[in-house]
Order: structure tokens, then sequence, then C-alpha cells
């Protein structure tokens, strides 16, 4: 059987949204906790940030993972952001080579600050995930 391309159409975006949900489950529950860890050039750990459970919501529509910010911890290590490493409640990568960018860049994580120095807090203004 051929399908038609509305018809292929039709099947892959009914097959996003439970694929997304499962996406969103691993950040939102279970027993750990799940973290953003924020890395310079390098892959140097700058900060962890850690995301509660609750703390996002489903897009159904738009097809995204949408955090409820802003969302801050302390930084650890001083450094210029580059990009992030996401784990999910059982500690294994959930996505890896995350963009990050300052409020108007187009980063899927957006910092208030790129350059992070160490003992201050890093905020997240703004994390989209498209699904």
């Amino acid at each position: 059987m051929n399908l038609s391309a509305a018809h292929s159409t039709a099947r892959a975006a009914a097959a996003r949204l439970p694929a997304l949900q499962a996406s969103f489950d691993l950040l939102d529950s279970g027993a750990g906790q799940a973290r953003i860890d924020i890395l310079d050039t390098l892959d140097t750990v700058l900060v962890s940030i850690p995301i509660a459970d609750g703390v996002g919501t489903l897009d159904a529509q738009a097809y995204q993972i949408i955090l409820t910010v802003p969302i801050e911890a302390q930084i650890a290590t001083g450094g210029d952001a580059n990009h992030a490493v996401i784990y999910d409640n059982a500690a294994a990568v959930w996505a890896d080579g995350v963009t990050v960018s300052d409020e108007a860049g187009s980063g899927e994580i957006k910092l208030a600050a790129m350059s992070l120095q160490a003992g201050a807090f890093c905020r997240l203004t703004s994390a989209v995930f498209q699904g």
C-alpha cells in the first residue's frame, strides 16, 4: 500500500503528540530531579539548574515543551555559556547540544547573561523545546 502525501502527513502529526508527551514525562515525573547543565566551549559545566516537577507545560498545538521561567541556580564555575545538556529524572541524558543564547538570540534556552561569574546566579528567561 502506498499512502498519499496527505495521509502520511496526518499520520506523522498524530504520532508527534504522544512522542512529545513521553519526552515531557521524562522531565516532569519520577523519583529523581531533571536538570539543565550549562557548559562552555570546552564542555566544562558552569552551572547545573534543577528542574522541579510541575515546572513546565506541553503545548499540543505548537508541539512544544515550555518550561515555566525564570529558573535559576548558583554558578559553580565562571565562563561563557555555549550550550546545554539536559538530564531526565533518572540522570540520563535527555538532550545534548541544546542551543543557548541571550534573551535577544534564538537559543532553545535563553539566559539573562551569557557571561557567567562564579558565585553569582544564572537565570533562565526562556526554555522552549520543539517536539
